[in-house]
């Protein structure tokens, strides 16, 4: 399978050496006999946030942290909150400080979105407003946009948006109406195309989906808004997850990330397929996911069939724990993976492996720090691949930058940073996954220079089924973990489902698949619906 194009960073590797292609299609229109037809997988962040508005980090390292391991985003700055209630000891100052900042930033970031911009790298200008009673929105222009339109009602926004041919993506609709959960009520498919199902606010799928919404003051999530209880009314969008993180760092590793299936990485492509609901919602790890019924993509209307084939391609970046076909709010598919394994890691082949670095001294015993990591990663009698960054938002500092260079086929080099202060749910760790391929007798090392100097081997034979733990010094230092090899058939599926219409009745059926890793990463391809 081609790779993604940011998985190694281009200008350390020759194209003789590595596919930059993004991944295509192989299912429905990918079987025709022009594969350059085939739509092309993109990943980006579509809501996050920076010192343009009242969180961290400036826009300009903003830019620099999502061009080294997005394909595209969107910079959606805080803009405004006509209803927003006074707060305790006036600290709403804090929002209407901050959307003066941006507002008195709207020409330099205008010209920062423009300057952003090449043949490998999409930016998309965009704003988030605020509503206590009609939930917020992320506004995301296909072009330049030198008006920056705050109205008092909803109505008047959606108006905007449709005339400038912009998207207004709701935002943590999960959340009571009236505590800036979404107002279905106003809900206008040509502008809103698609919804955010997942962010670091949590996941709004259903009441009982992972990832309650637990991190914020706005409360729980409400069942009546819900996006199950929405699809159950007959309403249409697709789905989409972004990180709206609030550390300038878009696309931050468990605040959700989105997928898009777009014929190329221009702007008017990537817009022309979140119009078209070729989307999907992931929490963090780069699972693909293709999904089609009757050789229609997610997100199509398929007119009225009584028989259904439903295609679905699945590769994780850990082992699939399972993947579920829903239909109309209920699980009528299930497929386990693991229930297909017939043994270990064959060797030689490819496989992935995670190494996991981090974890350290305990800040509540006011022993935390930004732990230093410079380390390469090196292969003897074996090759990468792949090799993706998993690269959470902390520490937050002006400065620091996470980098994943590939030296060769044989060596990648990692320069990080992690903590336990601040860190995003409790992570103290950062990580990289590496799709590899040896024989048994190849050699994985990892020579450390910083926090400490040090160099671990293994052969690829001792990781299947096992892993390796070291530590760079004494109790409560910093450790990693080379994980243990994760081979095809339990990080990969490709599935066929049939199913049939209930008679004759004349409700259309909507479907989706929800993909599960064994981590508890997870991804929601966008809905097709039937009649």
């Amino acid at each position: 399978m081609p790779s993604t194009r940011r998985q190694f960073h281009r200008e350390a590797l020759s194209a003789s050496l590595f596919s930059w292609a993004a991944i295509s299609s192989m299912l429905g229109q990918a079987e025709a006999a022009d594969d350059s037809s085939a739509h092309k997988l993109y990943f980006g962040d579509l809501h996050n946030h920076n010192a343009v508005g009242y969180a961290k980090g400036s826009l300009e390292r903003s830019i620099d942290l999502a061009r080294e391991h997005l394909d595209f985003f969107a910079f959606t700055g805080h803009a405004s909150w006509h209803d927003m209630p006074h707060m305790p000891e006036d600290r709403h100052m804090l929002w209407v400080n901050g959307f003066k900042v941006h507002a008195d930033h709207w020409p330099r970031t205008r010209q920062l979105i423009r300057e952003a911009n090449d043949e490998r790298f999409t930016a998309l200008l965009g704003y988030e407003w605020h509503s206590s009673g009609f939930g917020d929105y992320c506004l995301l222009f296909p072009e330049d946009q030198p008006d920056l339109f705050l109205p008092d009602h909803v109505e008047k926004l959606l108006d905007f948006a449709d005339a400038k041919r912009a998207m207004a993506i709701p935002h943590h609709v999960g959340y009571k109406q009236g505590w800036r959960g979404a107002n279905f009520a106003h809900f206008r498919p040509s502008v809103s195309p698609v919804v955010e199902i997942f962010s670091e606010h949590g996941c709004t799928e259903s009441e009982r989906a992972p990832y309650p919404m637990l991190r914020h003051s706005l409360g729980g999530r409400s069942t009546h808004n819900t996006i199950r209880r929405q699809l159950e009314k007959g309403l249409r969008f697709g789905f989409v997850a972004s990180s709206d993180d609030h550390l300038g760092y878009p696309g931050a590793y468990g605040e959700g990330i989105c997928g898009i299936w777009a014929d190329s990485l221009s702007a008017g492509d990537l817009v022309a397929a979140l119009r078209a609901r070729r989307t999907y919602a992931l929490t963090g790890d780069r699972i693909v996911l293709e999904v089609s019924l009757n050789d229609q993509p997610m997100g199509a209307d398929v007119p009225h069939v009584a028989d259904r084939q439903i295609d679905v391609r699945v590769e994780g970046q850990d082992a699939l724990q399972m993947v579920e076909l829903v239909k109309n709010g209920r699980v009528i598919q299930r497929h386990f993976p693991e229930d297909h394994v017939t043994g270990p890691v064959k060797l030689p082949g490819r496989a992935k492996c995670r190494v996991q670095f981090g974890w350290g001294p305990w800040a509540a015993l006011d022993l935390g720090r930004v732990g230093p990591w410079d380390m390469t990663l090196r292969i003897r009698g074996g090759k990468f691949h792949r090799v993706l960054g998993c690269f959470q938002c902390a520490p937050f500092g002006e400065d620091l930058r996470d980098r994943l260079r590939a030296v060769s086929e044989s060596e990648v080099q990692v320069r990080s940073f992690t903590t336990r202060e601040q860190c995003y749910a409790e992570d103290p760790t950062k990580a990289i996954v590496c799709e590899l391929e040896g024989q048994p007798d190849a050699v994985l090392s990892l020579e450390l220079r910083e926090p400490a100097a040090k160099t671990v081997s293994t052969p690829l034979s001792a990781l299947v089924g096992d892993n390796l733990v070291d530590f760079t010094g004494g109790f409560t230092t910093e450790s990693f973990i080379l994980g243990p090899l994760v081979g095809p058939s339990e990080f990969s599926a490709t599935i066929r489902w049939h199913d049939k219409s209930r008679g004759k009745s004349d409700a259309p059926d909507w479907y989706y698949v929800r993909a599960t890793q064994h981590n508890g990463h997870m991804a929601w391809s966008s809905p097709i619906w039937v009649g």
